[in-house]
């Protein structure tokens, strides 16, 4: 913590770069609740990791964050995908382009990033200057840039609360697994949000590793006994496809309407070995082709279930 509040104090005390003056110029402007520097301000946080994880947070100059999320956060199941914003007060916002300010004219020494890292790029655009920054997902990067990615973080939660167009995955629970054999089970996908979109219909998936696939991913659960530190069991991963019987005719896209909820029939084979139970999670990624469909939304994104646990036969 010392080291942090040292790095931060030097950062403060540093002279502004030449390079920035305008754009620093102009977010004093902005501070001071010019009308001008306020009209078409951005301020936006991206974190990506190639080739599918692009998270975008943005503000604008009358304080409505929008936060875009392709991937369920850290992989974690039961979380939703998708469009959510929400207006910010005007000391929010205030804090925010202070802290653009700070960081434009005071910015840290550019890191490397290798294309296997995660990246977190920082960019403003206030009376038509623009400021840029970008550095890897590192507690030591990410320090002298905690002032600005705090309050970010704290405007993603208050987002994160109104969905516009949002998916989450749910597994209802089977009565039990097979030991070695076909499971049937129904995904329930639900649109959190106000407006509706197309997804990519699971049913019609090309199911081709690093393509638009669902798949299940299953292990036989962790038991803890005091003392005892367990030993994860590698998952195994399935197709999820359509059951036999099945049309064949399956649209390409599905609706999902404000607020609903459609629920798809797949089939996955296991083979679980000895385990007298299994933890069971769907994955959808439906994140190929463009993010509209003839002028209507789409949303694309990998999303996940959360875990259901279940008896083997």
């Amino acid at each position: 913590m010392r080291a942090l509040a040292a790095a931060l104090l030097l950062a403060a005390a540093a002279p502004e770069h030449a390079m920035n003056e305008v754009v620093v110029a102009a977010l004093d402007r902005a501070l001071k609740g010019e009308a001008q520097a306020l009209k078409g301000l951005g301020i936006e946080r991206r974190v990506t990791i190639a080739p599918s994880w692009d998270d975008r947070t943005s503000v604008d100059g009358a304080g409505l964050v929008t936060f875009r999320s392709a991937r369920s956060g850290t992989d974690r199941g039961g979380a939703p995908i998708g469009v959510f914003s929400a207006a910010l007060s005007k000391e929010e916002l205030t804090a925010l382009i202070q802290a653009v300010r700070n960081l434009a004219a005071a910015p840290p020494p550019p890191m490397r990033v290798e294309p296997y890292e995660t990246r977190v790029m920082v960019e403003a655009v206030v009376d038509g200057q623009v400021f840029q920054f970008g550095t890897k997902a590192f507690p030591t990067a990410l320090a002298p840039l905690q002032p600005l990615l705090r309050p970010l973080d704290a405007a993603v939660q208050k987002a994160y609360a109104h969905p516009l167009r949002s998916l989450l995955l749910a597994v209802d629970p089977p009565a039990g697994a097979p030991r070695n054999g076909p499971l049937l089970l129904t995904l329930r996908l639900r649109n959190g949000g106000a407006e509706g979109f197309w997804i990519s219909n699971p049913m019609a998936l090309p199911n081709q590793p690093e393509h638009e696939r669902a798949e299940l991913v299953y292990a036989p659960p962790l038991v803890f006994t005091p003392g005892v530190q367990p030993v994860p069991e590698p998952p195994m991963r399935t197709p999820l496809a359509p059951p036999p019987g099945a049309r064949k005719e399956e649209p390409r896209f599905l609706w999902m309407p404000p607020k609903g909820e459609l629920a798809v029939q797949l089939q996955a084979h296991l083979e679980a070995g000895n385990a007298r139970q299994l933890a069971l999670r769907a994955e959808l990624y439906l994140d190929e082709g463009e993010d509209r469909v003839a002028g209507q939304p789409r949303l694309r994104g990998s999303v996940f279930s959360a875990d259901v646990t279940v008896p083997v036969k």
